[in-house]
This record gives C-alpha cells, structure tokens and sequence, in this order.
C-alpha cells in the first residue's frame, strides 16, 4: 500500500507575545490559517527501516528531519516494528514563517496511523505532535485556529472563506529561536485578539477588518535587520493589499480584494526575483485527503 498526503503551509493572521516561561520558551496568542500552498508527501511500507527522501537536496534525510522524528515518534509510541519509505516533494519553502516543517511532521503522524493501521484518537496524536514542535499540533486541525500556549492550545474557529492571498518570500530563510531572542519584556501596547475573533466567528473577516485587527508582534524584531522584508510589505501595500510578516519571517503575506488584477500584481512583483505564490485559505481538516494507492 502506498500513501500520498498533502501538506499545507499556513499563516498567521494575528501573533501577539504575551510573556516569556520559565523554561524559555514564550506564551503566544495567534491565529492560524491553513492555506492552499502545499508540500506533498509519499509513503511506502518496508519492513524495518526508515529511508527518507527529499526533492530538496539542501534538506538532511536522517534523524535531523523532522519528517524521520515524527516517524520514530510514532514507531515508539506504539511499539511498531514495521518501516517505511518516504518521498518529499518540498513546495513550501524553508525557513519562510509558513509552517512547512511542522505540517510535515503532522503529515506524518496522519498517514502513517493510516499505513501502519494504527488505532488512536487526535488526543493521543496531539500528545506526540507537541512533542515535536509547538505549531505541529494545529496541523492536526488545520483550517481557522486560535493557538496559545507556546502554540500547543488549539481552538478551532469559524473556517474563513473566499480569502485572497498572495504569498511574497525575498528567497532568504530566518532562524526562528534568532527572532525570539531579540524579544524584550515588558512589550509596550499589548494588542488584544478578542476583536479579530468576533469578527471571524461572526464570519465578517474581510478585507477591512483584516487592516484594522491582523497583526504580528515579531515584525518589530525582524524588519531593523531584514530591510527587504520592509520593502516586500510596503510594494503590497501600495498595490491594495493588507500585508503582514507571517510568524518570523521571511515572507509576507497580502490580503487583497477580488476585484484586483491579479496580473498587475505579478507583472510588478516578478521585476524583483522575489517567489510568489495566489493561494486561498482552506480548510484542512483532522481527517486528511489520503491518496491510498
């Protein structure tokens, strides 16, 4: 049996800080939106092994990848002796705030309790996920989420429809944990989530509400040190779109209106050599689309 999943990436509509843990980590409040950017992943039963391959010859193939520790996390957790052959065909680009790494990893654990016949519950699945990285749980669920904690709370909100997206990445990545450290406490106006929930709940996220309630609080420690980011948001602002940072970097991402000529925006943005992506939000649900062969 052979197994094909898709992987979406996603975006954050909203990122706010709240306060640094003691075990340093940091306690966050985001929205999550899953998009129509998608990795894609094969699986074939072997054996014993674990053998990963990768379209992307700049990613490791062994223990390092999170796609291979998800998969020993699931072996061990349920006592599976049985291996596994997986392709990666990497769309989603790394280090680009877009949460491929994590989605691949909630890919995982997704098709291999189908492969591996595995009998379990998204409880259980979500004790491993966050096990493996904070965004890994939401990839369970998928779609329109609040996400708190260090992003391991889930709460699934009203699926927004008919967003237009437009995903602009310079080609550079960004190292996280190099973000966050440069956070200092206490945050001066601490902006509230509750407004940009309501209106999403209340299925009224649009393009308006999208400029007065999205945010993202690591824009303020990335841009001093990243200026082609600066220049990615304000080009889609001058284009009539609602732009922000997506997580820490380094693409951006741009709400725009139907009515917009979308070949306008690629002929102005292709003079740059920057990746664009047209996606949609969508909802990507605990129980994915398998493509069981």
């Amino acid at each position: 049996m052979k197994i094909k999943i898709k992987s979406p990436a996603k975006i954050n509509l909203f990122l706010e800080i709240k306060n640094k843990r003691s075990d340093g980590y940091h306690n966050l409040e985001s929205i999550m939106q899953t998009i129509s950017l998608y990795d894609e992943l094969s699986f074939d039963l072997t054996e014993k092994d674990i053998v990963l391959e990768c379209n992307d010859k700049s990613l490791s193939v062994d223990e390092a990848n999170i796609i291979y520790k998800a998969t020993k996390a699931v072996q061990t957790h349920f006592k599976i002796d049985n291996g596994v052959k997986i392709y990666s065909k990497k769309e989603i680009p790394v280090g680009a705030g877009l949460g491929g790494g994590s989605s691949n990893a909630a890919a995982t654990l997704k098709a291999l309790v189908k492969l591996w016949n595995i009998k379990t519950t998204r409880t259980e699945l979500e004790k491993i996920a966050v096990k493996l990285g904070a965004d890994v749980p939401f990839f369970l669920t998928g779609g329109t989420a609040l996400c708190e904690g260090i992003g391991e709370k889930i709460t699934p909100l009203k699926n927004i429809d008919n967003l237009n997206i437009i995903l602009v990445n310079p080609g550079f990545s960004i190292i996280t944990t190099d973000v966050y450290k440069k956070i200092k406490f206490p945050l001066t106006n601490q902006v509230k989530i509750h407004k940009i929930i309501s209106v999403i709940c209340s299925g009224l996220f649009n393009l308006k509400n999208a400029h007065n309630y999205c945010f993202n609080r690591l824009e303020e420690f990335v841009f001093p040190n990243y200026p082609e980011i600066v220049r990615i948001k304000n080009i889609l602002n001058d284009l009539g779109c609602v732009s922000f940072m997506s997580g820490s970097g380094a693409t951006v991402f741009g709400i725009f209106d139907s009515n917009v000529n979308l070949e306008i925006i690629r002929s102005k943005l292709n003079r740059y050599g920057w990746k664009i992506w047209f996606v949609d939000a969508v909802d990507f649900s605990f129980q994915p689309q398998l493509c069981v062969i």
